[in-house]
Order: C-alpha cells, then sequence, then structure tokens
C-alpha cells in the first residue's frame, strides 16, 4: 500500500513573530521550514514583538509582504491570521478607538431595592463607563416586590495583545469589541481585512490561501462579572422569539437545576419530573441562545465569509467552543482547537466530556456540508504535566492519531517560535517547530501529516450511525459506547434534517447513508415539528431511532422508537442494526476503527489510543483484512488475522468484501 505526499497536505503551523524581526532570520526559517517538507504557515503576530512594529504598520507589512512574496518564489501557501494576538474580532482594539460604542457589551442584572431613593436609582440606571460608552436600561420589572433593572452595560473585555504591557490584565490590553453589532464587525474588516487586501491582493487565491478567525468571545476577556453577552436589539429578538421580561431573570440562573440530570444520569430526564422552574429556565435559556446564535452567526461568521469568498480566499479557524459545530457552516474550512490538554490519552479525556468531541464536531460539519477539508489548531498547551514545555515525537503522534481516525485532514501545529529569546519560550509552550529536540527529524513527521491528510480527503466514511446534535450540544456519552466497540458514527445537525433524503430505511445527507440514528431526550425534545416528521418518516421507513432516557417520550411509543437506559441498553440496540467490517475482540477499549473508501479502496483507520500495547483480533464480517501498513515508520505487514498496537501507533488496514 502507498499513500502519496503531496504539499497540498502539508501541516500549516502557527509561526509566532514574537520578537524583533529581520528579514535574514524570517527567510532562514522560512527554509528551514520547507526543508523538513513544511509547506505553509500561519503569520501569527504574538507577545513579543517590540511596539516599534506596529501591528498593521508599514514597518509590519515590510516584512509580511517580503514572507508572503518569498512563499510564492518557494511554492509554499500562507494563512493569514486576523489579530493581534487573540480572540478574533478587534484589530488590536482599534475597533473600540474608532468608536467607543463599538466596545463589548453585556446585560447586568441590578436589584434596586423596594424604594430605592432618586439618587441611587439615577446612579444605578445611567452609569457610564470610560466616561464615554453610556450604558442603557432594557427592561424594569418588580420580582418578588423589588425593583430590578437590567442594562446593557460595557463588560470591560480585553484581548491579549502582542505589544509589552498589553497581556490580560495589564494597563494597555487592548478592549475587545462588540462582535454581536454588525458595523463594529464591519469596522474590523475594515481595518483587518481590507488592509491586508490592499498590501496583499495579487497573492490572495494563489500563496494566500485563507484568513484564520480564533475563537472570537462576545464578551472578551476579564470582563466584568455576572453579565451575558448582550447587544442593541437583542432584548427585541429575545421578545419575538418568545421571552418575556419575566424570563430575563432565569437567563443569570445557575447552570444546574434539581431534577435537570442529562442522558444515562440516574435514568432520570428534566422533563420527566415536577419542575416547572427548571423547564422555564430551560426554555428561556435555548431561546437566547439562539438568538445570540443567529446574531453572532449574521453579524460576525456571515460577515467573515463572504468577504473571504469574494476576495478568492477561504475562511477558516474556529469558535470559542469545543461543541460550537453551528458556527462551522460559514468556514469554507471548518476546524476546531485542541488546547490545555482537555484531551489527552489520561484519565478518559480521549472520549469523555465536551472537548473530546472536538475531532468528530470540525469532520462531521465538513463531511454533510460538503466541505473538502476540515482542520484542528493542536498541540497549543498540550505539553507534559510535569513539565508543559516538554512534548515529544511521541505525544505529537498521539494528538495526531486522535485527530485522523476522527476525520481530520488539516493540521495547524501550536506553535513555531520565531524567537525563543527570554521568556518568550514560556509563553503558551509547547514549541513543536524548529526549536524542539526532534525537529531534525521532522520531515518524517511532516510525511506521515500530508499522508495522512491525503487519505482523509475525497474520501468517505462509511458509519451507518448518526448522532442528532444542536448547534452546540455534541453528546459525548451517546459517543463514548461507539468508540470503545469500534463503531464508527458521525454527528448530524438538527437543523440539517431538512436537507436529508429518506430512502429504504437510510437517512442520505451528501455521501452519507445512515440506518441508525441516536438522540438524547433533550435533543429529541428541543426538535421542531419539521425535524420530528423527517425522523418519524426514517422510522417508518425501516431506519431504528435510540433515544437515551427519554421519560419524555415514555407516553408516545407508538412512534416505533427504541429507548436506552444505559450504555449496554444502547450498545445492543447499535449492534442489532449495524453491519461489521470486521469484529474485533482482545482488550480493545482503547482501539479506535475508521472505515473510509478512497480511490475506491476500502480502508480501516486503525490507532490505540491508550498507554498500553493492544493485542487485538479479528474475524471476517462483512470483509476481510487483505494487509496493514503503518504510514509513520513505513512498515508493512499481511492481515493474518491479529496484531499488537503500540501505543501511540496508527495503522491502515486495505479490506475486500467477503
Amino acid at each position: 500500500m502507498e499513500i502519496p505526499v503531496l504539499s497540498e497536505f502539508t501541516p500549516i503551523p502557527f509561526w509566532f513573530w514574537n520578537d524583533e524581526l529581520s528579514e535574514e532570520e524570517i527567510l532562514r526559517q522560512m527554509k528551514e521550514m520547507k526543508d523538513k517538507g513544511v509547506d505553509g504557515f500561519v503569520i501569527h503576530p504574538r507577545k513579543g514583538l517590540p511596539s516599534s512594529i506596529g501591528y498593521l504598520s508599514d514597518e509590519y507589512f515590510r516584512f509580511v509582504k517580503l514572507a508572503v512574496k518569498k512563499a510564492c518564489e518557494m511554492d509554499m501557501k500562507v494563512v493569514l491570521y486576523d489579530e493581534a494576538m487573540y480572540p478574533s474580532g478587534s484589530c488590536h482594539g482599534e475597533v473600540v478607538k474608532s468608536d467607543p460604542s463599538f466596545a463589548s457589551m453585556g446585560l447586568e442584572r441590578r436589584v434596586l431595592g423596594k424604594e430605592p431613593d432618586d439618587k441611587a436609582k439615577e446612579k444605578a440606571v445611567a452609569k457610564a463607563s470610560d466616561g464615554k460608552a453610556k450604558e442603557k436600561v432594557v427592561a424594569k420589572v418588580i420580582e418578588d416586590g423589588y425593583e430590578v433593572i437590567y442594562v446593557m452595560t460595557p463588560s470591560g473585555g480585553t484581548i491579549r495583545g502582542v505589544h509589552p504591557g498589553e497581556d490580560d490584565g495589564e494597563v494597555h490590553a487592548p478592549k475587545s469589541a462588540d462582535l454581536l453589532n454588525p458595523k463594529a464587525v464591519a469596522k474590523f474588516v475594515e481595518l483587518t481585512h481590507e488592509k491586508y487586501y490592499a498590501e496583499l491582493s495579487e497573492y490572495f487565491g494563489n500563496t494566500v490561501i485563507a484568513f484564520f478567525t480564533d475563537e472570537p468571545n462576545i464578551l472578551g476577556r476579564n470582563a466584568r462579572e455576572n453579565l451575558i453577552p448582550w447587544s442593541d436589539g437583542l432584548y427585541e429578538e429575545f421578545k419575538a422569539a418568545g421571552g418575556t421580561d419575566e424570563d430575563l431573570k432565569l437567563l443569570f440562573a445557575g447552570e444546574n437545576h434539581d431534577g435537570c440530570e442529562s442522558s444515562f444520569d440516574n435514568g432520570k430526564s428534566m422533563l420527566g419530573r415536577d419542575c416547572t422552574l427548571a423547564r422555564r429556565a430551560t426554555c428561556a435559556k435555548r431561546i437566547y441562545e439562539q438568538v445570540i446564535h443567529n446574531r453572532l452567526s449574521n453579524s460576525y461568521y456571515k460577515q467573515l465569509s463572504d468577504w473571504c469568498a469574494s476576495h478568492g480566499i477561504d475562511l477558516t479557524g474556529h469558535p470559542e467552543k469545543s461543541t460550537d459545530i453551528g458556527y462551522l457552516k460559514y468556514f469554507q474550512r471548518p476546524c476546531q482547537d485542541i488546547v490545555w490538554r482537555f484531551v489527552e490519552p489520561e484519565d478518559g479525556h480521549a472520549i469523555e466530556g465536551e472537548h473530546s468531541t472536538m475531532g468528530k464536531c470540525s469532520s462531521d460539519s465538513a463531511r454533510h456540508r460538503g466541505k473538502r477539508r476540515n482542520g484542528n489548531e493542536c498541540f497549543g498547551c498540550c505539553g507534559e504535566r510535569q513539565d508543559p514545555k516538554l512534548f515529544t515525537e511521541k505525544d505529537m503522534r498521539w494528538y495526531l492519531n486522535w485527530l485522523f481516525v476522527r476525520g481530520v485532514n488539516l493540521v495547524y501545529p501550536h506553535a513555531f517560535y520565531y524567537s525563543l529569546r527570554g521568556d518568550r519560550g514560556d509563553e503558551r509552550p509547547p514549541e513543536v517547530g524548529m526549536n524542539n529536540p526532534f525537529w531534525p527529524e521532522y520531515r518524517k513527521m511532516s510525511d506521515f501529516i500530508k499522508r495522512m491528510c491525503y487519505l482523509n480527503t475525497d474520501s468517505v466514511n462509511c458509519a451507518q450511525v448518526a448522532i442528532l446534535c444542536g448547534a452546540d450540544t455534541l453528546s459525548w456519552k451517546l459517543a463514548k459506547p461507539l468508540f470503545t466497540n469500534q463503531i464508527e458514527f458521525n454527528y448530524l445537525e438538527a437543523e440539517l434534517l431538512d436537507e436529508c433524503k429518506i430512502a429504504d430505511g437510510k437517512l442520505c445527507i451528501a455521501a452519507q447513508e445512515y440506518s441508525v440514528l441516536l438522540s438524547e431526550a433533550d435533543e429529541y425534545s428541543a426538535l421542531d415539528e419539521s425535524g420530528r416528521r423527517v425522523i418519524e418518516e426514517f422510522e417508518k421507513s425501516g431506519g431504528r431511532v435510540i433515544i437515551a432516557t427519554g421519560e419524555l417520550l415514555e407516553n408516545n411509543k407508538d412512534n416505533g422508537f427504541v429507548y436506552a437506559r444505559n450504555e449496554n441498553e444502547l450498545l445492543k440496540h447499535v449492534l442489532e442494526c449495524v453491519h461489521r467490517e470486521l469484529v474485533f475482540s482482545g482488550d480493545i477499549y482503547d482501539l479506535r476503527c475508521s472505515h473510509v473508501v478512497k480511490d475506491e479502496k476500502n480502508l480501516l483507520i486503525l490507532a490505540n489510543e491508550g498507554l498500553e500495547p493492544i493485542t487485538v483480533s479479528w474475524e471476517d464480517g462483512d470483509y476481510r483484512g487483505i494487509s496493514l501498513w503503518n504510514p509513520y515508520m513505513l512498515e508493512t505487514m499481511a492481515a493474518t488475522g491479529s496484531m499488537t498496537v503500540e501505543p501511540c501507533d496508527l495503522w491502515v488496514m486495505e479490506i475486500k468484501k467477503v
């Protein structure tokens, strides 16, 4: 078996420009990257950049234009980063400087008391921030006999800047902009994107392939406490969507309500108990979250997406949350972000918790929406627990395997440091590029990345199971027993149900065909009538619908759905319906498997996500194994029915129909 090594599938590292820059050093580092098979990079202004090189200044662009021009000559690709430093959307504070009303805003709840005096009331209602961005009373209500006002107020949020004194909590930290305000976002595009285009237009669509936007944060970092994201016009949109003044209080309630356990917790669901207040709070928050989602989608993501498309490049990058699948539809190259070792081989974090869903988040969005590439900004703050700077070759392989077996086909390593001078190496380690001990052998790693990204591009995974998800709710509890039993699945957004076709018991979308649909009860209950009709039609055509812990639906079993109260029941029902290529046995809890069809070949990607070797055997199901190939070690062996998969190893097995 042979997989080609093509520059199109290169890793594209974040290149931290974090010190005094020189033309000679930029060119030297570019040559280093090219020699190691790194054929692209993200120009990322970073903390440590001197004040003498102002962001987007003529001096700054002198170096940017040099790097882009040289990349063109060297057949390298460039992704432009849209901020200094992050989160995106503020142009290093210039958006707010252009108009103080463009600052990030939040909603605050203030209890005035039963009979506040006029001065106290006036102070609470009309307080200003920085003497410029005025507050605005959104609503006045009486709650439990007290007068309460809801005030839109500047959040005080900032971003991390690139120059001295601009980091979190420092006096010159740039102010974050109101990403829910389309005018503020338009100013961001004008100040940032249009400036880059004016300087580099001849390279757009050839050398410059994308703009990277990075975890936009509505309130900004270090925002004042007890605020929720807000902006002008949201009050009217909230009420138009069914919210009330009385519901505003519920938006500030804690996340947990009595009796609101999620699926597989004590076998109960919230809506199966007498908890009217919890139901109201859940409903109010759903309305609010949908309003925020719609506003941020149209104000921020769509503006950036439309601008990139009209200028011949892609929007890439990732939203703030690991489960934010809904926003990914605006990205031509949707991505997510492995950071802070939220995903790791220890303590079950590879398949447990919301962050464990991020690999499938980007790949499944791309699959269902016809996007050719999907990526991950990976390795940031993922060093060893005992030493954050320590990140070995095996560590990198583990994370890459975690991504590849989930369908990711674009890798943005975080980060290649321009400089480690002084304490620069302490800022969000590890260094995973030119200053890493295994850099001399990095060509082997970049070739591995290219092979696997090629394999995951223009191929189809053969998942028979779909897990229903919302715009930001991806169930890891439903996914876990599928992962540990080598049953492939994809997350299917509820929004896409209307685009699905139903034929012969299959739910079909893009190149995918599902015979089983899993859903948590609360996810199903949140569907509109149109979505429910699609699912019911799917079940009537012969498909299997499995609802996890669904007391809400207990009195409606005539719909033909199946109910699962725990992982064992769920797995039993799934296995009744899926046809497995090979049936694996042994200590296979940490074995992950993906079946893809590439160039008319049936291939299984097998990865060990544990810390110990796995001895695995298999029996023929619908297929038989032909050969095994390790795309990192370049080892080949016959598929004899059993093998040992070492930790951090990934194998590709070619299989043929029995």
